[in-house]
């Protein structure tokens, strides 16, 4: 990181990839929706035996923009898996080209004939990553989406990223606020496992207003945490997708005073807010 840190009075932290590994939660959801969604276009067997490398080719639709909401990119991924189970599949890179950053509706435009709805998908996503808890969550009931509807939701697989001890220093320090696309009860559910309070004004989470990679959320949360504070402020985001790079560039060019940190490897998380406290000169005994 090439920037300085010594003008930070405020952080806006990304949930998923930034405060919680989400891996084995968001991401598996994904791939077994799309799975059980393409199922009844291609049967049980081929669904289940169709190749996808969670590990890899996530990653690759997260830095190409646009699917940043992973309902979403579950849809995307059933067409993938359905191009490959009848062979009409390209290279990963090569499939998502088209999206240009504008997600998974511009690739189904190019594949009008394969029929998989977003609402299914987003339910069956719901009911897999809520289990007992999809109603608090969602709205619904996971027995509604899935006749083996999972008591044990995969949202009990998360973990947190950064070090607790160190993020409640941070909290001690510095006005927080959150810019994540998890919806209200999706964010309160997070901040319980990070330990975390953020006001609800402070939570810029989906729940009708401009999405990723949408500045507005940036550019509003930044006035809100610099409000009484020294002229020359800024405030520290720290995102992990191609959206988040795209909202803080345009953030930035909206005169927000801004830093971007991005984070890849699971320990990056806690190496920024060390940085942080050590620049500012707010370190647990400052």
């Amino acid at each position: 990181m090439s920037f300085t840190l010594g003008s930070v009075r405020g952080l806006i932290l990304d949930v998923d990839g930034v405060l919680l590994d989400a891996r084995a939660s968001y991401h598996a959801v994904a791939e077994e929706a799309a799975r059980r969604a393409i199922a009844p276009l291609v049967g049980e067997a081929k669904a289940r035996a169709v190749p996808f490398d969670r590990e890899r080719e996530i990653p690759t639709f997260k830095s190409a923009g646009g699917f940043n909401d992973d309902w979403e990119m579950a849809r995307a991924i059933a067409l993938l898996l359905s191009l490959r189970v009848t062979g009409r599949a390209p290279p990963l890179e090569e499939f998502l080209r088209p999206a240009e950053g504008r997600g998974v509706e511009a690739l189904f435009a190019r594949h009008p004939d394969v029929d998989l709805p977003q609402a299914k998908i987003a339910r069956l996503c719901g009911a897999l990553y809520g289990g007992d808890r999809c109603r608090e969550l969602f709205g619904f009931d996971a027995e509604e989406a899935l006749a083996d509807a999972p008591e044990r939701g995969m949202w009990q697989n998360e973990k947190v990223l950064p070090d607790l001890a160190l993020l409640e220093a941070v909290a001690q320090k510095f006005p927080l606020a959150l810019y994540t696309g998890r919806n209200p009860g999706e964010a309160r559910l997070a901040q319980a496992l990070c330990q975390l309070k953020v006001p609800d004004a402070l939570c810029w989470v989906a729940d009708g207003r401009p999405r990723k990679p949408d500045p507005a959320g940036l550019v509003w949360l930044c006035h809100e945490l610099l409000k009484g504070a020294p002229r020359g402020s800024q405030v520290l985001f720290i995102g992990d997708t191609a959206d988040d790079v795209s909202a803080s560039r345009a953030a930035q060019d909206r005169g927000a005073p801004i830093i971007y940190a991005h984070v890849e490897a699971p320990g990056d998380t806690s190496r920024v807010l060390s940085r942080l406290l050590m620049e500012t000169g707010r370190g647990a005994n400052a």
